[in-house]
């Protein structure tokens, strides 16, 4: 994939070599915090020996450019910081450009939410909007409860932030949550097991959603999410999804890989934006591998992906006529270029839709042949170093294929 050289570690731990994160000259000279599982917000939080126990606790000590240091261990987190009326805030982050990061890459830290009350929605870490440059750096959530809600988040982003090597999993809530003003990056992040037997939240529980005004998601991995692994609707602002896998979503909701696009009944944007979806797989879902979801206008430019397996299509280009008609029609505006599909439909393009150097071209003779593995769960396997992606065989293409070029191990 783009000449990506990936290594095999341990499954799901989102581990990061800390080298590659090496602070600045300006960042020595600012202030660093330290927390620990065995702290506690007595202390002066200024040293290993010293740490404080919660986010909260360093966030209040920090300032503008600190980092603070996130020691290994388990935090089990069963009180609000900060609450309305319809959300628990578990941490809510209030203050710009503070990074808030693993100490080791050795023992990866975990924050559970399990304890959490759900008679009201939880989010587990909040970034409030006006907030900017807040940095979250590898460590995993789990266990964020909904109870009879409609949905709860690991992360719910309302101002900016990046995110990189952090996992979300087995929980009953969103994983990657950006809605009303939130903006940011998502990096080498992971998304698995997140659904509920509650119907209602469950059709409301993606891996990653893009509800704000833009998004970038980058080598990012869904699977096993109640509703869609990859979610953009009523987006203000244009998403780019690059390098990023969806894998079996199966659990009852939508269960898209990649929804791109479209509004519902909410309100359509003056200006309608166009997202970008490179590079990306979907295999194994219950209903369409890409998705352009009733958009309105054109919905994305889809360039160099692979689908395979995908129950109900692996590309399904429905568009809607316009902002002001919502009668369904097959794409008009979309542009697909250098994707392959195998086991599985492609359904609405219409005329006006530019496909080129697909695999379902006359040029072109797509079977399993073409490739050394169809073995989709491969998809699930370690990352490697660093958080890169995992290396897999999964749709990856022989030597002498004709499909040489094309998709997304092209």
């Amino acid at each position: 994939m783009k000449g990506l050289k990936i290594l095999k570690v341990v499954a799901g731990a989102a581990l990061c070599l800390m080298a590659t994160f090496a602070i600045s000259a300006k960042a020595d000279a600012a202030s660093k915090w330290y927390i620990s599982p065995s702290g506690s917000d007595s202390n002066s939080g200024t040293s290993t020996s010293a740490p404080f126990k919660t986010l909260m606790q360093a966030q209040s000590a920090a300032s503008s450019g600190d980092t603070v240091y996130i020691m290994g261990g388990t935090y089990n987190i069963s009180s609000a910081a900060a609450s309305d009326s319809n959300y628990y805030y578990a941490n809510q982050f209030t203050k710009s450009n503070i990074t808030y990061r693993a100490y080791s890459s050795k023992s990866v830290p975990v924050f559970n939410f399990s304890g959490m009350s759900t008679s009201k929605r939880v989010a587990a870490f909040h970034v409030k909007s006006g907030v900017t440059g807040v940095t979250f750096l590898c460590f995993k959530v789990t266990g964020v409860p909904v109870g009879s809600q409609k949905q709860s988040e690991c992360f719910r982003v309302e101002g900016s932030c990046t995110i990189n090597q952090v996992t979300c999993c087995n929980a009953n809530a969103n994983g990657f949550y950006f809605c009303n003003n939130g903006t940011g990056k998502v990096i080498k992040c992971d998304a698995y097991n997140l659904y509920t037997s509650n119907s209602t939240s469950n059709s409301n529980t993606d891996g990653f959603g893009a509800h704000a005004k833009g998004v970038t998601f980058q080598q990012c991995r869904a699977w096993y999410c109640g509703d869609d692994g990859f979610d953009c609707l009523t987006s203000k602002g244009s998403n780019t999804f690059d390098t990023c896998w969806a894998y079996g979503m199966t659990k009852g909701g939508d269960s898209n890989g990649f929804k791109i696009g479209g509004y519902g009944t909410g309100t359509v944007p003056s200006t309608i934006p166009t997202h970008t979806v490179k590079y990306c797989l979907a295999a194994c879902n219950a209903s369409n591998g890409f998705y352009a979801n009733h958009q309105p206008a054109k919905a994305a430019d889809w360039t160099y992906n692979t689908a395979y397996g995908n129950s109900r299509s692996n590309y399904n280009m429905l568009e809607r006529v316009s902002a002001t008609d919502s009668t369904d029609i097959a794409g008009t505006r979309e542009v697909l270029r250098y994707n392959i599909s195998y086991n599985g439909s492609i359904m609405n393009i219409g005329s006006g839709t530019k496909v080129g150097s697909c695999s379902w071209n006359s040029a072109y003779n797509c079977t399993a042949a073409d490739f050394v593995s169809t073995d989709a769960t491969q998809m699930m396997n370690a990352r490697g170093s660093n958080g890169v992606l995992p290396t897999i065989t999964f749709m990856h293409l022989v030597s002498g294929s004709d499909l040489a070029g094309i998709g997304c191990f092209n």
